[in-house]
């Protein structure tokens, strides 16, 4: 169960991820941003369920470490995944979810951005 939770919510921050883009979304869109902070938090919360099952507990920590270090590439972040998702306010088109969001957007090489290459492979390593 809780290997499946957590190759879940891996599966939507990718998917999140290859939405940031796709021409027709607006980071600024309120539904999209709310959409991605849902998912940074419940990939938060079943990281932490992971911790208890030992087969997890390594790709868990990693996810947490993830989640919540501020990242220096491709740009230097003010702020971290989690913090980001958990002062989303609903409306809120200047977030500091958007900026990172942007950030990694405007700065990532194509599609290929650490964070989200780490997501990934934790997400191929889960059974």
């Amino acid at each position: 169960m809780a290997a499946r939770d957590l190759k879940r919510d891996l599966e939507e921050i990718h998917n999140d991820w290859e939405q940031i883009f796709a021409p027709e979304v607006d980071l600024k869109d309120p539904a999209f941003l709310k959409k991605v902070a849902h998912d940074i938090v419940n990939l938060e919360k079943d990281s932490i369920d992971a911790l208890k099952d030992e087969q997890l507990k390594e790709k868990a920590e990693l996810v947490q470490f993830l989640l919540t270090t501020p990242w220096g590439a491709p740009f230097i972040g003010e702020t971290t995944l989690l913090d980001a998702a958990l002062s989303y306010q609903d409306g809120d088109q200047d977030s500091a979810l958007m900026h990172l969001l942007s950030g990694f957007a405007h700065h990532g090489s194509g599609k290929q951005t650490a964070l989200f290459n780490y997501f990934d492979e934790i997400s191929r390593d889960i059974a």
